[in-house]
């Protein structure tokens, strides 16, 4: 699990308060009940992930093989999303009462430490083997006795995947906790990734959190490689290269979104899994040679914790056009201000500056402007997730 000492103060509370409640719990008859039907609603609901991962990845081939060739090696993910329903109807509430503002608050803080703690149990799809990965697999089928939880009399019940991976990984949820919960508090996610790395044990998020060690070491590392930088002909035309690589990303990543986009509007006249869907496009960096920046291990760091995710595009089935908020809402700002702009001539100047460039090279801690001028276009990623809500979500 974790270290105490690396907890946040919010992590430790959960953590001491599940510790105090879990010594006071003792199981009724009546909870003992619950936990069966939460068991066999998440096993029901895990065969459904299955099932919608399945389904999802016969369409999307058929889709690469009709002419979208941008979707090869996709894969897909499917997992549970816990959110307790009174958190929603708080959220939902114009005016809510104090005590449903105290629980609903409460809930909504455990979900969110919840995800972070136990979201690495998902089944994912690889399209590049036509079939499930070896881990995912394993979940499929595994089931785990019940001894451990020490009911008070000769109670067994056969815990299903996810249950047993949700009560042992977490240090916020208490057994008092999960007397409470229903099957209507766990929902399906599916959903196609590309472009971006998928590990089995590690919960897949378009919003990573930084290493605070790593970062900080990439951050001396950045301030040094700077301030022997030197601003030559050659580099200055490098980074104009990157800039325009950014936007050729860009351009390539809203062609494919639009594709989707019409396909999925076509698919859902006679199929309805495919009526509700978001699209979200990223560019990424992914170093592909260790003599470009780095070692191969410390590309891998800094492309996890670099910030290229705080630029990105999005459709739903509701918009009829790509958005790009940072571009479309500051289309007269040029993103080479700062640091870029007192280096290039006036024609370069007037070439528009990709906000990545700016977001990435100078405000982030992790490359430096070394690392740019030996990054390699084919490095960069037209990265998308495509959330498909409404699969394994029939009820």
């Amino acid at each position: 699990m974790y270290s105490f000492n690396e907890l946040t103060k919010r992590e430790r509370y959960y953590l001491n308060r599940k510790k105090r409640l879990d010594e006071k719990f003792e199981w009724t008859s009546e909870k003992i009940q619950n936990l069966r039907e939460l068991n066999s609603s998440l096993l029901l609901k895990q065969e459904r992930i299955s099932e919608g991962v399945k389904k999802v990845a016969e369409v999307f081939s058929r889709l690469e093989a009709d002419g979208m060739d941008f979707l090869h090696g996709f894969k897909v993910v499917g997992r549970f999303d816990f959110e307790k329903e009174i958190a929603i109807k708080y959220f939902d509430t114009d005016k809510p009462t104090k005590k449903l503002e105290r629980e609903g608050k409460k809930w909504d803080d455990i979900a969110f430490q919840t995800h972070r703690e136990v979201g690495s149990w998902q089944l994912v799809f690889d399209s590049l083997i036509c079939d499930f990965l070896p881990l995912s697999k394993v979940r499929m089928e595994q089931k785990f006795k019940s001894w451990w939880l020490d009911f008070p009399d000769d109670t067994e019940i056969e815990l299903c995947s996810y249950l047993n991976h949700f009560i042992t990984f977490n240090t916020t949820v208490s057994l008092e906790d999960l007397a409470e919960c229903t099957g209507r508090d766990f929902s399906v996610q599916v959903f196609v990734v590309l472009g971006y790395p998928v590990n089995e044990l590690e919960c897949f998020s378009d919003f990573r959190g930084k290493d605070e060690k790593i970062v900080e070491v990439l951050l001396g590392r950045k301030n040094f490689l700077n301030r022997n930088f030197e601003w030559s002909e050659t580099n200055i035309q490098k980074i104009m290269d990157v800039n325009a690589w950014l936007w050729k990303r860009t351009d390539e990543l809203k062609h494919y979104m639009k594709e989707l986009s019409s396909a999925f509007k076509k698919l859902a006249q006679t199929d309805s899994d495919f009526a509700e869907f978001n699209i979200r496009g990223q560019i990424e960096y992914y170093g592909s040679e260790p003599t470009d920046i780095a070692t191969m291990e410390l590309q891998r760091e800094m492309s996890k914790n670099a910030d290229f995710n705080l630029w990105s595009l999005w459709c739903d089935e509701e918009t009829t056009k790509i958005r790009d908020s940072t571009h479309e809402y500051d289309d007269d700002c040029n993103w080479n201000f700062e640091v870029f702009r007192q280096h290039l001539s006036e024609e370069q100047q007037k070439v528009p500056f990709h906000y990545l460039m700016h977001v990435v090279f100078i405000d982030d801690d992790i490359y430096s402007l070394e690392d740019l001028v030996r990054m390699r276009e084919e490095d960069f990623k037209a990265c998308m997730k495509i959330n498909l809500w409404r699969i394994g979500n029939e009820e």
